[in-house]
């Protein structure tokens, strides 16, 4: 979707850091890297049918496997399906030598929890880090770590505009295990000095305000205004959301517009980078289980 007029007046003040040439050039490497593959790679999307969210992530992230040529296997289930259905899935799923990546779509119905399915999973066809096994490896900076998309896309787009995060003052509003709690972790890996903000913190202010570099994850809608950011500060907006009829995210734009030094917009940000950090896993997934195979 192209920014709004307003928004593209606004880049005089500051820059916008889309999203759009860092998917770019995740797609290309991964073209790339699929040359150099043995085997065609699969990634098997498991979801239930009549979640909107769901179904339309489900649609982009296919487009985006077909686009560089990884096979897509959709396996969806009517809203009545079982614990015991979801488990067998993700057994077979985890046999299937054709499925190199397995990706469960939240949030699952009839109660069923995502720690009811995510120690199922195959860690190393793991390629949305539902499996406690790779949030582990998160956690010891592994190689052989796979990450949640959309935290990984965060640092893809980091690490694309250039911004420093060694020694940088960063904070982080979501502690969820999506996004907000294994992105801390990715940051302190990396050498930045991390503040987490969550439902409990009395004060985000106190935090946000002194951070040169702010990540929002909580689906707040607009809930970032001018008072939690700091001058000159770089500002990632992960939220999502529909305000007005409009795509809108956790940053109130035209409040923080004068004084931070460059954010991403909403649409047009962090969220069109996932999908490529998904196949970006799927390769990952195919290389570690051909050194596994080879290995025996």
């Amino acid at each position: 979707m192209p920014l709004s007029l307003f928004q593209e007046e606004v880049l005089i003040q500051m820059e916008l850091l889309r999203g759009k040439p860092v998917r770019e050039a995740l797609l290309k490497e991964i073209k790339a890297n699929l040359e150099d593959l043995a085997m065609q790679p699969q990634l098997a999307i498991v979801r239930v049918d009549g979640d909107k969210p769901s179904s339309s992530y489900a649609k982009m992230a296919t487009k985006t496997m077909e686009s560089v040529g990884i096979d897509v296997k959709s396996v969806i289930f009517s809203p009545d399906v079982t614990l015991t259905d979801l488990q067998a899935t993700a057994a077979e799923l985890n046999e299937d030598p054709s499925v190199h990546g397995i990706i469960f779509m939240q949030p699952f119905p009839n109660n069923i929890q995502r720690e009811d399915i995510a120690e199922l999973i195959d860690p190393r066809k793991d390629v949305d880090c539902l499996n406690p096994v790779n949030l582990g490896k998160v956690m010891a900076n592994s190689e052989d770590a796979m990450y949640p998309s959309t935290a990984k896309a965060v640092l893809e787009l980091i690490d694309h505009y250039g911004i420093e995060l060694k020694g940088t003052e960063v904070c982080v509003v979501g502690s969820s295990l999506v996004v907000g709690s294994p992105l801390v972790q990715m940051l302190i890996n990396r050498e930045a000095t991390v503040a987490n903000c969550h439902i409990e913190t009395k004060d985000i202010t106190v935090h946000t305000a002194a951070a040169d570099l702010l990540v929002s994850a909580t689906g707040a809608l607009e809930m970032i205004k001018a008072d939690h950011v700091k001058e000159g500060a770089t500002v990632i907006d992960v939220g999502f959301g529909m305000k007005n009829g409009n795509p809108t995210g956790d940053v109130d734009f035209k409040s923080v517009k004068d004084i931070v030094g460059n954010v991403t917009p909403v649409p047009g940000g962090v969220g069109s980078i996932t999908t490529a950090v998904l196949a970006q896993q799927v390769v990952k997934a195919v290389q570690l289980l051909a050194r596994d195979t080879d290995a025996k």
